[in-house]
């Protein structure tokens, strides 16, 4: 598995604290150990956990101490629903990219100082923006339109090494 990609994809999915209880996860460990060894508190820890069990990333076994009634969770992460996370993860991210690139390639584009809009919106409010009140001017998206490509080839190559 290739953590760093793992780790850009949780971080910018999730957060760094997520990652963070995955590389813990090289071995199976109770949610008490996690917060001793990250000097987090359990509560929120058990929340970090919980928000990757809900994309299936860990799972865990529980066991009820009989004395106590108690119970106690032993997590482990899941390699390959990490890899398939990964993969779906990027998939979107490429239906994304497309959709900016086509609508970047299909249509005028206009900029004010704080945004930029299609020919339509600039339309829709006779070419002023309504947030800062500068008139919309046509933009060269032609480098936005090269970077967007760039994207997309550089994600169909990690793609195709996974």
């Amino acid at each position: 598995m290739d953590y760093d990609l793992l780790s850009d994809v949780l971080s910018e999915s999730m957060s760094p604290e997520h990652v963070q209880i995955i590389v813990k996860l090289s071995e199976p460990k109770r949610d008490e150990e996690l917060a001793s060894e990250l000097s987090v508190k359990e509560t929120v820890i058990r929340t970090l956990l919980n928000d990757l069990h809900v994309k299936s990333l860990v799972e865990y076994e529980r066991t009820k101490n009989k004395k106590t009634g108690w119970y106690t969770y032993l997590w482990r992460k899941r390699d390959a629903k990490l890899n398939e996370y990964i993969i779906d993860y990027l998939q979107n991210k490429l239906k994304d990219l497309q959709n900016t690139l086509d609508s970047e390639k299909n249509g005028s584009m206009f900029k004010c100082s704080c945004s930029k809009v299609s020919i339509e919106n600039a339309t829709e409010t006779n070419f002023v923006c309504p947030e800062c009140n500068e008139p919309y001017k046509e933009s060269d998206n032609s480098t936005d339109v090269n970077e967007i490509e760039a994207e997309i080839v550089r994600i169909n190559k990690i793609i195709e090494t996974i």
